[in-house]
């Protein structure tokens, strides 16, 4: 058998979303499905990769066939409960992930706990999505009644919102409905840890579109590390590192985990050790505990996040307009010692 080209591949499941879109608008009724030549002509596609759907659908018994009526979906094959419910998008990052981080293993766990409490049923939407053609097209092929987006592009986030109800979380895009994580509490305790709340000097390296990026640099006696405005983590080195903090050491440094050694060691050569454990460790994502050095973990609390995100999104689908963004404040986690850091309750 000729291998099956990607293109076809793609064009196959184009046909498969639809039949199953009509099975679970119709609760697995007996209703007939549109026919080979109009599929082809509603995706724009082969009347071939048409047929290699059907067929794989009624081998399935997904489908029958009754001669001189047409191919109708199969009531006898069981489906799922709440086939009439909502059918809700969940847009992850870039839509492309090819397996899921620990870290975004937890952020999911908060979304389809909180799911579970309401009537809908729920997809992961998986595309590659590079244009907004791209994205209007997912969305045609999803057969979805609303969205949410988590971490997305900015492009498919404003795309999606002008074709169905939608809620945002993960990175404030402007002109959206967003659920935005709260940081001054957190920041608060840092200053009273720290002492002070002013003339502190943060190191700074993350995503500038970031929740605690963004909170940061809005607050007053905060100053940003000077030289590192337009740097990238792939710039950064021990030798660059030595240079920068010749003259000054930071109060703060807010980076990933993983540069800590870098840092850390960069930190002892110069100050010693003990005006390196002095230092306000941030770090921008869940630490690894197995070190020692103590630390500190900025934590949206998601699950409160996606309740809210819920009930926003439950208002936008029954036709409210003027809905704007709501704050959930997030919770500052001590590394590596504190319980907390292990549950997303």
């Amino acid at each position: 058998m000729r291998k099956r080209s990607m293109q076809t591949i793609s064009d196959v499941q184009k046909v498969w979303h639809r039949v199953m879109s009509i099975r679970f608008r119709t609760g697995n009724q007996a209703v007939r499905i549109p026919s080979s030549n109009e599929l082809a002509s509603e995706f724009g596609i082969a009347r071939s990769s048409v047929r290699i759907a059907l067929e794989q659908l009624t081998a399935e018994g997904i489908l029958i066939t009754r001669k001189g009526s047409g191919t109708f979906i199969n009531p006898k094959t069981t489906f799922f409960l709440h086939e009439k419910s909502t059918l809700i998008g969940l847009m992850i990052q870039n839509c492309n992930n090819f397996f899921y981080s620990r870290a975004i293993q937890g952020e999911l766990a908060c979304f389809f706990s909180e799911f579970y409490r309401t009537e809908w049923n729920v997809r992961n939407v998986e595309a590659t999505m590079l244009t907004p053609d791209d994205v209007r097209m997912t969305i045609q092929h999803n057969y979805l009644d609303a969205l949410l987006t988590f971490g997305t592009p900015d492009f498919i986030v404003k795309t999606a919102d002008e074709l169905l109800p939608l809620v945002n979380l993960g990175i404030y895009r402007k002109g959206v409905t967003n659920v935005v994580s709260d940081l001054d509490g957190c920041i608060e305790e840092l200053f009273r840890i720290t002492g002070r709340d002013r003339d502190i000097l943060v190191w700074d390296l993350t995503n500038p579109e970031s929740y605690i990026a963004q909170s940061l640099r809005s607050k007053p006696g905060l100053t940003r590390f000077p030289g590192t405005e337009n740097l990238m983590e792939n710039e950064v080195t021990a030798k660059l590192l030595r240079e920068l903090f010749a003259e000054k050491c930071p109060d703060w440094i807010l980076i990933h985990p993983d540069w800590l050694e870098l840092f850390r060691g960069v930190i002892v050569e110069c100050y010693g050790e003990e005006r390196a454990r002095k230092i306000l460790w941030l770090y921008h994502n869940v630490p690894d505990t197995t070190h020692e050095w103590t630390g500190y973990f900025i934590r949206a609390d998601r699950r409160k996040e996606v309740r809210a995100a819920i009930s926003l999104l439950k208002r936008k689908m029954n036709g409210e307009t003027e809905i704007g963004d709501v704050s959930v404040p997030a919770q500052l986690v001590r590394c590596p010692d504190d319980a907390a850091l292990y549950t997303m309750d």
